[in-house]
């Protein structure tokens, strides 16, 4: 459309929800921040809520829309939550064992970034494992 080429495996729908992930992402940020300025609480509930819903919500909302009412994608979720109270605990040790030096944003910001990275593509692998692709699902042992 208008002389722009479109990308082979362009969805719109997903990029609506990724907006919408955005979104509330940014007001229940600035939620927050206000909730911060009217009584001070740990830094770690502002860390924990940008990583628990940037990893959720784009792993399992903005992808994977369609599949939240398959049993195999729950069992996926249930499997990752032990994986991520993993990641929050060792934050939140570094955030005591490090607090001049983790607790600045200019910090926790790039390595909440870098654990979301590694936590998606970890978390891709473990919903593979559970649900595994149509393509792989038509296979079968005599095919292989």
């Amino acid at each position: 459309m208008f002389g722009y080429r479109i990308e082979a495996n362009f969805d719109l729908a997903k990029e609506e929800r990724r907006d919408r992930l955005i979104w509330v992402m940014g007001t229940g940020l600035c939620l927050l921040i206000v909730a911060f300025l009217i009584h001070p609480f740990p830094m770690a509930v502002l860390q924990g809520y940008f990583l628990t819903s940037l990893v959720y919500g784009d792993s399992f909302y903005v992808i994977r829309k369609d599949k939240l009412r398959e049993p195999c994608l729950w069992k996926a979720i249930l499997a990752t939550i032990p994986i991520h109270a993993f990641v929050i605990i060792a934050i939140l040790g570094l955030d005591r064992a490090l607090p001049s030096i983790f607790l600045k944003v200019v910090v926790w910001i790039p390595t909440l970034t870098l654990v979301f990275g590694i936590e998606d593509v970890l978390f891709d692998g473990i919903v593979d494992h559970f649900c595994p692709s149509s393509a792989a699902r038509t296979v079968g042992v005599s095919q292989v």
